[in-house]
């Protein structure tokens, strides 16, 4: 299975937010504090980031060898819909039709009663399934949290913090973001 961002999330923090919540009021230091911010954001967010969840928006694409019964999609939560592309027996590829499979609340896809899985050409990546990912609602406490914790990994390597210590204190402070595999 191979995961690639196919279209990148805007930065969850502005600028000003992090000027506003650092204490800085001059604008010599901006383009640094914009770098750091994008290191953070992706350090932290989104399918390669280390939190485990996509809290910006963004849209990725996944492949598969091959469809099996509860394909779970990586990177969520996932924002609907999702479209299932596949190389046919001919190698042509073909869009599978979303009357045929459901996007299950925890990110899985599986068929619909009374339908199965086309037969794909035998190679490797053969089914494909692209999808946004993040959170809609911008309300959602989990927004506020990952921002914080952006701003915080930009304070603490502004101030000279060693790396482990600000890896402690961001996972102390995103744990409850974490998504966890049982």
């Amino acid at each position: 299975m191979r995961l690639t961002v196919t279209t990148q999330p805007e930065p969850l923090v502005t600028l000003d937010e992090a000027k506003t919540a650092l204490g800085e009021s001059g604008s010599d230091r901006d383009e640094l504090i914009e770098g750091l911010i994008l290191a953070a954001q992706s350090e932290l967010d989104g399918p390669k980031g280390w939190v485990g969840i996509s809290v910006a928006q963004q849209t990725v694409e996944v492949r598969f060898d091959r469809f099996c019964n509860a394909m779970q999609l990586p990177a969520g939560p996932v924002i609907a819909p999702v479209t299932l592309t596949y190389l046919d027996d001919d190698g042509a590829e073909q869009t599978l039709d979303s009357d045929v499979y459901a996007l299950l609340s925890d990110g899985r896809l599986v068929l619909v009663p009374d339908q199965s899985w086309p037969s794909t050409y035998s190679r490797a990546e053969a089914v494909t399934a692209a999808y946004q990912v993040g959170i809609e609602d911008a309300d959602d406490p989990r927004i506020a949290l990952m921002k914080t914790a952006i701003i915080l990994h930009v304070k603490m390597t502004l101030d000279h913090e060693e790396p482990e210590k600000r890896r402690e204190t961001i996972n102390w402070l995103v744990s409850s973001l974490k998504v966890w595999s049982v």
